[in-house]
């Protein structure tokens, strides 16, 4: 069997790896890596003599990996967070340092945290960079792949390698046009009302998810169902339509319509913050974590 010379592997070539196998896809690994399709490809061919294996097959007319190469996949995304948590003891200055943050968040909570807190890091000459991704209802892998360093949202993914902590919780309330009509008064009233609800793809009715346990399985389907939050308020004013939504949503999606408390009592549905392991200890996103915790509070 021939030994593999490991000392030829480096970090730059692991990371090149990883993000083919998670796009399967030259063109969508070079454009994630913000580098050209050449580069990417002259890195695997470096992988594949020193791993002795091709690594990808052409399939159709995509590729595929091979059975050493998904074998490969979660050592080697061990290994690249070990090698990133070597330079999580450093010092760190924001005002010095030259930051970028991917975010996983749906419109609301991207509206309700992030533009008055990026004005902020302006006014203090903080260079950050933020890009955001709709959250949807996140999976683990969002944050396992590296598609994003944080999620914002009300349904946090689990597993032994991600971490959460909750920013808030807020009241469900009830959203309608007060010029139009009244809140529901009862539970029955407002199980049986025409709703408009969010809907991300084919993964439900947000309220719905919502309001599990509450006799959920009375309520009509959404008579108008959108993609995003920012999206309803046009489609309730002067209507006779309701939605049960988040109360800080008075501030921001749904700012001048009416609400009102739901006619009998819920829970408070909590925002949480969930990131990834290998970004646990790293100073920049601990200070970017705590930025958000004290902004919310």
């Amino acid at each position: 069997m021939r030994k593999i010379d490991y000392l030829s592997l480096d970090g730059h070539s692991l990371l090149v790896f990883v993000t083919v196998l998670e796009e399967l896809s030259v063109t969508r690994a070079a454009e994630r890596l913000s580098v050209t399709q050449s580069a990417v490809s002259h890195t695997l061919e470096k992988l594949r003599i020193a791993l002795g294996d091709p690594l990808f097959v052409r399939s159709g007319r995509s590729i595929a990996a091979t059975e050493q190469a998904l074998g490969l996949l979660e050592p080697v995304r061990d290994v690249l967070d070990g090698m990133k948590s070597l330079t999580d003891t450093r010092d760190f200055d924001p005002t010095v340092s030259e930051l970028t943050f991917t975010i996983a968040a749906n419109d609301f909570q991207r509206s309700l945290i992030f533009p008055p807190l990026t004005k902020t890091l302006n006014t203090q000459s903080i260079n950050a960079r933020f890009k955001f991704l709709p959250a949807r209802v996140p999976d683990a892998a969002l944050l396992r792949q590296g598609h994003c360093d944080l999620v914002i949202t009300p349904f946090p993914p689990e597993g032994g390698d991600i971490f959460q902590v909750r920013l808030f919780s807020d009241n469900l309330v009830c959203f309608y046009d007060g010029n139009v009509r009244k809140p529901p008064a009862t539970k029955r009233e407002l199980l049986s009302d025409k709703h408009l609800d969010v809907v991300f793809d084919d993964q439900g009715s947000v309220m719905h998810a919502v309001l599990t346990g509450l006799d959920v399985e009375r309520m009509p389907k959404p008579r108008i169902s959108v993609p995003n939050f920012n999206a309803m308020k046009e489609f309730i004013s002067g209507t006779d339509l309701i939605t049960v939504q988040m109360e800080r949503m008075a501030k921001t999606s749904l700012k001048g319509l009416d609400h009102a408390h739901l006619p009998f009592k819920t829970p408070k549905l909590a925002l949480f913050m969930a990131w990834h392991r290998r970004n646990n200890i790293d100073p920049a996103h601990v200070w970017l974590r705590e930025l958000i915790k004290n902004f919310v509070s």
